[in-house]
């Protein structure tokens, strides 16, 4: 039929349509492919829509944050928010929000041109930025001193011309060597003055997880300063941030030992009298020491035995009593001394030379609360950390901070190894600053928890001495200003210096 209307001929060689349909055909394909890419623009182009009254939304040119809200005057306003996390709170305290994070809608200016604003609002020191639940940073903390050694001086001089910078490390668990059980730090409080000696020791009582103890050391123990290599040493200077730190243990003073040099009965044929202080050695195991006792022998440390034998017959040499002290009875457990406070091994100091940095770490392991020292010749962090606004050089206040870029730590403060089920929840950003959380529902609404669970224990210390922001509650965002005050004095004025001119000269 085609053919015959259009060739005036019923035999039909080939299709006359032919080059019509494929026009047609193609033209269709072209208006599809057309349709197609007119809605991919659509959608990634477009000025995006408001939420609805409770929403968070971000301006995609300038990233400025608002919350929507609506009035008498307007179904919906946008109130211009000082930070994220002050916009969250807000809508948590409208009723949004409720058991989870709130999620903020991106909008182009355009869009945010069409509707009214309100007054800038929230919490002046509130975070800009809130990683999400799953950046939670690892929970490991350290507090450093790094010694400023001047190596041009003789070696007493360098140990009294160190100047300390304090530097605190979260989420991020290397922290160098541990301080090893003949090693110690004499060490100097640079507010008070006051002599410690930093040692080893095979846990606390309540705390199996301690390894390092601080004792206050007494001069006028003549055995102590003695043999663990004190007496004309220098102590190094120690930051009172870090020293507080570092659990303490009672001073080494030697203990009052009842019946002391009367004989014991269960030693009978011996000379050792009670006081004495004995060792057992048996091939291929450690050596043990004993104190004896009045009604039976109490082992200690090599550290304290050597200070006891030491201070009782000016000798460094612990007699060997393998025979002897293997058959005597234990002392009854009432009978037995104190004398956890002593180290672990007799301990030589560390000077600054030797080790310019020490911290002391603090690792949340499988729950257990992992403390030591540890020491480091090397750079302390894998990037360069954050220089605070508090920072006093030699002074008493926390000079750096360091945590892996875009991770937070949510954290109760746990002044033990006790645990985290109670207290107060702080937040710590990447900057250094902590910020008090009103309670867990508050931490699941700004998007850094998924559920109490992911708080997790912090050492008591750190909540002494980084810098304070606001505290994160919904009742307190909903403050307004027509300009922000600032206090006389706030902030610190830190021109760049050549270099960094230079660079940003050469980036423009």
């Amino acid at each position: 039929m085609e053919s015959a209307l259009v060739r005036k001929d019923a035999v039909m060689l080939h299709d006359p349509m032919g080059s019509h349909k494929r026009s047609t055909l193609v033209g269709a394909l072209l208006s599809v492919i057309g349709m197609i890419g007119f809605l991919v623009w659509g959608l990634f182009s477009g000025k995006g829509t408001v939420p609805d009254p409770g929403s968070v939304v971000i301006a995609k040119e300038s990233g400025s944050v608002f919350v929507v809200t609506s009035d008498e005057q307007a179904d919906k306003r946008l109130i211009p928010m000082l930070n994220m996390a002050s916009a969250k709170l807000l809508v948590m305290a409208q009723g949004g929000g409720q058991g989870g994070a709130i999620q903020p809608t991106v909008v182009k200016e355009a869009a945010l041109a069409e509707y009214p604003r309100g007054s800038l609002t929230g919490l002046v020191n509130a975070p800009t930025y809130l990683p999400d639940a799953k950046n939670i940073a690892v929970p490991a903390w350290a507090i450093c001193d790094v010694g400023q050694v001047r190596d041009n001086l003789n070696e007493a001089k360098v140990e009294r011309a160190v100047k300390v910078h304090t530097t605190v490390i979260g989420g991020y668990d290397e922290h160098g060597p541990e301080l090893a059980p003949d090693q110690s730090l004499y060490v100097k409080d640079q507010s008070s003055g006051r002599e410690y000696l930093v040692f080893r020791v095979d846990g606390l009582p309540g705390q199996p997880n301690t390894k390092v103890a601080k004792a206050m050391v007494d001069k006028s123990e003549t055995a102590v300063m003695d043999v663990y290599r004190l007496n004309g040493a220098t102590p190094r200077t120690i930051s009172t941030n870090m020293l507080n730190a570092i659990p303490e243990v009672p001073a080494l003073t030697l203990p009052d030992i009842p019946g002391e040099n009367s004989s014991p009965s269960y030693m009978s044929g011996s000379s050792y009298s009670v006081g004495d202080v004995v060792r057992r050695s048996v091939p291929g195991q450690k050596d043990q020491y004993f104190l004896l006792l009045q009604n039976g022998k109490q082992e200690i440390t090599a550290g304290a035995a050597a200070v006891l034998h030491a201070s009782k017959y000016n000798s460094k040499e612990v007699p060997n009593a393998t025979g002897a002290v293997t058959d005597a009875p234990n002392a009854p457990e009432e009978e037995q001394l104190n004398l956890f406070n002593f180290p672990v091994e007799v301990p030589e100091p560390v000077t600054f030379q030797q080790s310019p940095t020490s911290c002391l770490s603090w690792k949340n392991v499988n729950g257990d609360h992992n403390i030591t020292v540890t020491l480091n010749k090397e750079a302390l962090t894998p990037k360069a950390p954050v220089k605070l606004a508090q920072h006093d050089g030699d002074g008493p206040n926390v000079d750096y901070f360091y945590m892996p870029a875009g991770k937070a730590a949510v954290v109760r403060a746990a002044a033990n190894e006790a645990g985290a089920s109670s207290g107060p929840i702080v937040l710590v950003s990447d900057q250094g600053v902590q910020y008090g959380i009103k309670d867990v529902a508050t931490a699941q609404g700004l998007g850094v928890i998924r559920g109490g669970g992911d708080i997790k224990a912090a050492p008591a210390w750190l909540t002494r001495t980084l810098p304070k922001g606001d505290f994160l509650d919904p009742a307190a965002a909903s403050v307004t200003y027509d300009s922000v005050p600032v206090e006389e004095g706030a902030g610190v004025n830190r021109t760049p210096n050549k270099q960094q001119q230079a660079a940003s000269t050469a980036g423009a």
